[in-house]
């Protein structure tokens, strides 16, 4: 019979599990790092990285990278979880390469890799070893700015104009003779700060004053000591500037509005009529959440009206704005009391007095709260606002409670209320006028210390935790717009997401969340939590490493063809699960003997649960981590690569989007037992080839297996045959050889074919190479061939191949 040739153009895909012998033309059944040229078939090296970090940050693995972008601040972080440290560069960022070398933070997890997400112009990070922590960059905006005008009063709420970036707003800080040295302006921040920064408005200061800060610390007001940049030979806001000082136990308080860290500013003289700030911006270091109020006044719970003989059920009267209904505190004496129950801690109460009925005669309010076994009195460190003279609760105002941090209230039950609460206990010093009434009672919360948190994620607006020590198979939700705020009617504990197993993780999914547990995955819906709705996805399957969940904007042929859509991708116990909205599907198959434990390449047990993946956005790849190598998903066309190896492992990877506004992807290295190459951040897709720790070139070794070869599709066993020749179809190259092994018959162990030698990729002037290979290999009823190469800057591109093959004889004769 004459020879014939056939074409094997490599259009299929990768299936590293299938007998190799049946699969359709154009698939690869194993190789080395490569990847799809494009849809249209061909295979290509991966390429390789540099060094981001040209020096080893520490002897310790690379947990977790992180991005955090202030677009207020025009601000881009890379962050790194590592040696107990969230490491960062504070002047430089991707895509140069620096040296992460100063510590956000310290007392991180050194072994369990931390989550992070922004909710508005905050980074949020949680890992299970502290409580959840906070940062709002170099120059974040104040909570609050107040300037209480002593003449009238009355606080000016400057907040909005001094951080609302506009050049026709500030805070106007002096109206000439209608200012007084005791008007002082009050700053509230998140947590606790060592300065700001102020611009100037349009009109300095001129007159010779000092500037004096205090901070809120034991319940009174302590100098700080504070070092004025705007100060001129001593005239002070005379120009832009900081105002700095070390930081101290500083403590937050309710005043005007605001629960935070309060800081008062004043002036030894009064400043240049019209001295305004434009902008205010704080410096205020990471730190773990501290929870506040949110700014949303609450009813109060519960209210019992002691007259002096009995107790009378309140809490109707004083919780629907109607003025027609009230408690009568007509003549109330001081042996009468109003019992106040609250559902969290209370800093600030709220007195809505009736108009034309409030008290005029000379009287205080007495404060007390329930510290376990007796009434224990707050009157003494509580500012009542509601008071005119002598008289308390001539007119509508609040109580703030200054020592808030400083107490512990316990929840108790009261007669006729069998409802536990905190209660607290207002009193009068002498008897009330004779027509006093209190239509309304509301209350700001001083919420409790958060515990630690597993991790968090950004939630349409609000920060959502997991892994509450007391409710692990719910989330924490915090208010809108507020990742500090968990406390008050517009925060929730929202679930139960299924048993009391812990929730692993929860990830933004379109307009939705997931919510992944060990045994199932659930949907969160809704904006608020009186809208909230979960829906369970699947029972059957659940996560196994919360860290190799990512989600992905594309259409995907294997879940609904050639349809943009939202998908995530994750890993479980028994492989690699996408899903659209609807349900999960393995799409793991062409790599099952990593999880198949009867394979030799299966996942070890004691790493199946630590798992963690990337994406690559620009090449539609998901990458998840094997402990010494990575599996390489295209989720745009819904096929694997042969496994990836590179010189230093990757521990972490992460997508971002560089100073440039270009996307880049790098990793982070792991501790392997070669010393020297942890710690360290890597940017992949930088180079052809690898590097080792100290900077140099490692040559990418890549390589691609054919499945077995046929003389005739149907009945190829049927047949002994010779292969004579192969030629090849690469990407012509300026320099470099192929190596070519022939494995016959289903052989587990090639031949490099030696003679006449490699196959030259070098074709001068065209754009393709088609060297040709003399085999003349007798006794074939099917073969493999494989192509590798491993020199340092060269790269093998191959669309296909074309064999000869002579027929010998028929198999069985």
């Amino acid at each position: 019979m004459a020879n014939q040739l056939f074409e094997e153009p490599f259009i299929g895909k990768y299936d590293g599990v299938s007998p190799v012998a049946l699969l359709p033309k154009g698939t690869v059944t194993d190789g080395l790092n490569m990847r799809k040229v494009g849809l249209t078939g061909g295979w290509k090296p991966r390429k390789g990285f540099t060094l981001h970090t040209a020096t080893q940050m520490a002897a310790a693995t690379v947990l977790s990278l992180h991005q955090y972008r202030n677009p207020l601040q025009d601000e881009t972080f890379l962050l790194a979880q590592c040696d107990s440290d969230l490491k960062y560069n504070t002047t430089v960022q991707p895509p140069t390469a620096a040296l992460l070398g100063t510590d956000l933070i310290t007392g991180v997890s050194s072994t369990v890799p931390g989550f992070s997400c922004s909710v508005g112009e905050f980074f949020c990070y949680a890992d299970g070893t502290k409580g959840p922590v906070i940062w709002g960059g170099t120059k974040p905006r104040p909570l609050g700015f107040l300037f209480w005008d002593n003449g009238e009063e009355s606080y000016l709420n400057y907040t909005r104009e001094v951080t609302d970036n506009r050049a026709d707003t500030e805070a106007r800080l002096s109206f000439g003779a209608a200012t007084a040295t005791a008007d002082v302006a009050y700053l509230f921040t998140n947590e606790i700060i060592t300065g700001f920064n102020v611009t100037i408005g349009a009109t300095v200061n001129a007159v010779s004053s000092t500037m004096t800060v205090s901070a809120w610390r034991g319940g009174a007001w302590v100098d700080v000591s504070a070092t004025d940049g705007t100060d001129t030979a001593g005239v002070t806001l005379s120009k832009t500037g900081s105002v700095t000082w070390s930081a101290g136990a500083d403590k937050m308080r309710m005043l005007g509005g605001f629960l935070g860290y309060a800081y008062k500013i004043a002036f030894s003289a009064v400043l240049t009529d019209a001295t305004g700030i434009k902008t205010l911006t704080v410096t205020q270091a990471a730190t773990t959440i501290t929870n506040k109020w949110n700014g949303l006044y609450e009813w109060v719970n519960g209210c019992r009206f002691f007259n002096g003989t009995e107790y009378i059920e309140s809490i109707g009267k004083i919780t629907n704005e109607a003025t027609s209904l009230y408690i009568d505190l007509s003549e109330a004496t001081t042996s009468c009391f109003i019992y106040i129950k609250t559902i969290e801690p209370a800093c600030t109460f709220g007195f809505n007095l009736a108009q034309e009925y409030e008290n005029d005669a000379a009287a205080t309010l007495t404060l007390e709260y329930w510290s376990g076994g007796a009434w224990t009195s707050l009157t003494a460190t509580s500012v009542d606002e509601t008071l005119t003279g002598s008289a308390t609760l001539a007119k509508t105002g609040l109580l703030y409670i200054n020592n808030a941090d400083q107490i512990t209230p316990i929840m108790r039950t009261m007669e006729g209320d069998s409802v536990p609460g905190y209660w607290y206990r207002v009193g009068f010093s002498a008897t009330l006028a004779t027509d006093v009434r209190l239509y309304a009672m509301v209350y700001a919360p001083f919420p409790k210390a958060l515990p630690t948190y597993d991790g968090c994620v950004e939630f349409k607006g609000r920060l959502a935790l997991w892994g509450d020590p007391e409710f692990p198979n719910y989330l924490r939700i915090s208010a809108q717009d507020r990742p500090d705020c968990f406390s008050g009617s517009d925060s929730a504990f929202v679930g139960p997401f299924g048993d009391m197993s812990k929730i692993l993780c929860a990830v933004p999914f379109y307009n939705e969340l997931l919510v992944f547990k060990r045994d199932m995955v659930f949907m969160l819906e809704g904006y608020s939590p009186g809208t909230y709705g979960i829906l369970k996805v699947t029972d059957t399957v659940g996560c196994a490493s919360p860290h190799t969940v990512q989600v992905v904007e594309v259409g995907t042929p294997g879940l609904v063809r050639e349809e943009g859509l939202t998908i995530a991708l994750w890993q479980t116990t028994d492989g690699v699960y996408a899903l659209d909205g609807r349900k999960p599907k393995k799409v793991s198959n062409p790599i099952s003997q990593f999880f198949n434990p009867e394979d030799s390449t299966c996942i070890a047990a004691a790493s199946i649960r630590n798992r963690q993946a990337f994406v690559d956005k620009t090449n539609n790849e998901y990458h998840f981590l094997l402990p010494t190598g990575e599996l390489v998903y295209n989720y745009a066309t819904d096929e694997w690569y042969p496994p990836w190896q590179r010189s230093m492992h990757l521990s972490c990877g992460i997508s971002l989007v560089g100073n440039d506004n270009r996307i880049y992807v790098y990793g982070g290295t792991l501790e392997t037992g070669d010393e020297g190459e942890d710690g360290f951040i890597l940017r992949l897709e930088n180079d052809t080839t690898d590097k080792v720790a100290a900077g140099t070139d490692v040559a990418i070794s890549h390589s691609l297996k054919t499945r077995a070869l046929p003389f005739w599709e149907k009945e190829y066993l049927s047949l002994l045959v010779t292969l004579r020749k192969v030629w090849a179809k690469f990407k012509a190259q300026s320099a470099g050889t192929v190596t070519v092994k022939l494995f016959k018959n289903l052989a587990s162990t090639g031949v490099e074919i030696a003679t006449p030698g490699a196959m030259s990729m070098v074709s001068s002037g065209e754009g393709i190479a088609t060297p040709k290979l003399d085999v003349s290999s007798t006794g074939c009823s099917c073969f493999q061939l494989e192509f590798s190469l491993a020199t340092v800057d060269q790269e093998m591109v191959i669309w296909g191949i074309v064999y000869e093959l002579e027929m010998s004889r028929l198999y069985d004769s």
